[in-house]
């Protein structure tokens, strides 16, 4: 990247992580996933605000890990639509290291039918899915969360708690992000920026410390 661009990229993520989206803005932000300290993969979520109401999303992940006896891919593409903090949209297709799935979700009445590999089931409305892309709707984050897990359409349930605001060095800058905590299943840490978008993420995969770091938006 050249000296004029990574300026010019610098400015987009300073606009990004303090300013507040608009009507029709696109952004794409780029993570990169580490697994025990070594580079494993790549995270990009583009975001598009529909309107002032619905958002989309789109999630495309690519991990490759090998560290000793452990060896893995991972290959995910999604999208999600979001219309007053609801999500009213899921499509995903899922390829954990081999153990493949298709997964769909809808808004039907008192609820959302979740489809996966062809097996329906109806879940709460209010359900929150596991890209974490954004915050819960405030009413929804001092209970217990029902989690769809976007990979292979399992329910999970969480409470999500807030940790501090913190200081941390995204792409060169120093940013300040608010830290939660997602207990249940498994602990996992999140930070968000001041548009309430994910920034990093860290927990444990098969003992080994997982990070996933925005490092660059594109708008």
């Amino acid at each position: 990247m050249t000296g004029s661009k990574r300026r010019i990229g610098l400015l987009c993520l300073l606009t990004v992580l303090g300013g507040t989206a608009w009507a029709n803005d696109i952004e794409t932000r780029d993570f990169a996933v580490l697994v025990g300290g070594k580079a494993a993969g790549e995270v990009h979520m583009t975001i598009q605000q529909q309107d002032a109401s619905t958002v989309s999303l789109r999630c495309d992940t690519e991990i490759k890990v090998s560290l000793g006896p452990l060896s893995y891919r991972y290959s995910f593409r999604g999208v999600e639509v979001w219309k007053d903090r609801r999500l009213t949209r899921l499509e995903s297709s899922t390829d954990d290291n081999t153990k493949r799935f298709t997964v769909s979700a809808n808004p039907v009445a008192d609820g959302l039918n979740v489809k996966v590999n062809g097996a329906e089931r109806k879940v709460k409305p209010d359900a929150w899915t596991s890209s974490y892309w954004t915050l819960p709707d405030p009413k929804l984050r001092s209970g217990s969360l029902l989690i769809l897990d976007a990979d292979n359409g399992t329910d999970l349930e969480g409470k999500l708690a807030y940790v501090a605001t913190e200081k941390h060095r995204i792409a060169g800058q120093e940013v300040s992000l608010n830290h939660y905590r997602l207990t249940g299943k498994t602990t996992i840490d999140l930070w968000y920026d001041g548009t309430e978008r994910l920034v990093r993420q860290e927990w444990m995969e098969q003992g080994h410390k997982t990070i996933m770091v925005l490092v660059r938006v594109r708008r």
